[in-house]
């Protein structure tokens, strides 16, 4: 994402001989890269709309299996509830968070500006709509229980600080990035800490395989598990964002020349997330979520310290060679 001042603050000396700094002003943005953010912040919007509506049914004593999702069948065939609805929607801010980085890149507009409007947009998109989404799924799964998990009566306000503390952890988690880093790329083929975006992936897979199972059997009781440790898993993503564990960059492994068959083994992974969407969403993002740690504890019990994101040595005479750049994303 980027934006670019044409004005910089600067020491004036006036006459008293006291040090002024002149205001800056914003002439020129870039449009494309600054209508990708505000596209991520509106899809986040729309997310936190859906959970209005869910406790809107919740109030009227309508089934969310039952509801008319945007009165659109084929809408209701992917997202059953308002909550699945809302998952969509912040999978589209992931689409936008992950393409105005890119396109600011490429045009060469990479700036502090970009890179807070940026994270402003975040803070929403993969902080505060993730846990309104996990808090309205729980309470409205406590009011249809009649009863309150582990006869625990202050379990409404446990869930209410878990997701407190999920969004304050968002914003340091941010916030530390933003001072920590640097705009040059080779300063993001890695990440200290588990990334915004994989966190709110983390919860939202979660939420929405709850929505799509049938409440019967055995789909029932996992149904109930994911409701029981939704508050747990929510607690666990908040730490690692603010943890120091390393992370690697998806992306700058995908843009890596890799063997011929690795490419198989991508178009197998696709197929399986077009086959079962809810089911391998869960897998993906919490493989990701607990790479770090365990890549850590990998690193410590084979005495082989790796840093994450650490561009791969190429052989001599190899055909391989490091990514020319990497996108400044997954915060």
């Amino acid at each position: 994402m980027s934006f670019e001042p044409k004005i910089h603050a600067e020491p004036v000396d006036d006459a008293g001989g006291k040090l002024k700094r002149r205001r800056k002003r914003l002439r020129t943005v870039a449009m494309l890269p600054a209508l990708l953010t505000m596209g991520n912040l509106f899809f986040g919007f729309l997310a936190l709309y859906c959970c209005g509506l869910e406790l809107h049914d919740l109030g009227a004593q309508v089934d969310a299996y039952e509801a008319q999702t945007l009165n659109s069948p084929r809408i209701e065939a992917i997202a059953p509830t308002y909550l699945a609805v809302g998952v969509l929607m912040l999978i589209g801010a992931m689409i936008c968070d992950s393409l105005d980085g890119r396109v600011a890149r490429l045009t060469g507009q990479a700036s502090r500006f970009g890179e807070e409007l940026d994270s402003l947009a975040d803070a929403v998109s993969f902080g505060v709509a993730p846990a309104f989404l996990m808090v309205t799924m729980m309470r409205r799964e406590v009011a249809q229980w009649g009863y309150v998990p582990f006869g625990y009566e202050r379990f409404g306000q446990a869930v209410l600080l878990i997701a407190v503390v999920y969004v304050l952890c968002t914003a340091l988690r941010l916030a530390r990035f933003n001072v920590e880093t640097s705009l040059d790329e080779a300063a993001h083929h890695g990440f200290r800490g588990l990334p915004s975006p994989g966190a709110a992936a983390a919860v939202l897979s979660l939420i929405f395989l709850h929505e799509h199972l049938d409440f019967g059997g055995t789909w029932g009781r996992l149904a109930g598990a994911i409701t029981y440790l939704m508050p747990i898993c929510t607690l666990v993503v908040a730490f690692l964002m603010v943890s120091r564990i390393p992370y690697v960059h998806v992306l700058s492994i995908l843009l890596r020349r890799r063997p011929f068959g690795h490419i198989i083994l991508v178009l197998m992974v696709l197929v399986l997330v077009l086959l079962h969407p809810s089911q391998m969403g869960v897998v993906l993002a919490w493989t990701f979520a607990l790479s770090g740690p365990a890549l850590k504890l990998w690193r410590r019990f084979s005495g082989r310290p790796i840093v994450a994101g650490a561009p791969a040595q190429t052989p001599p005479g190899s055909e391989e060679s490091p990514p020319q750049s990497t996108e400044r994303k997954w915060r």
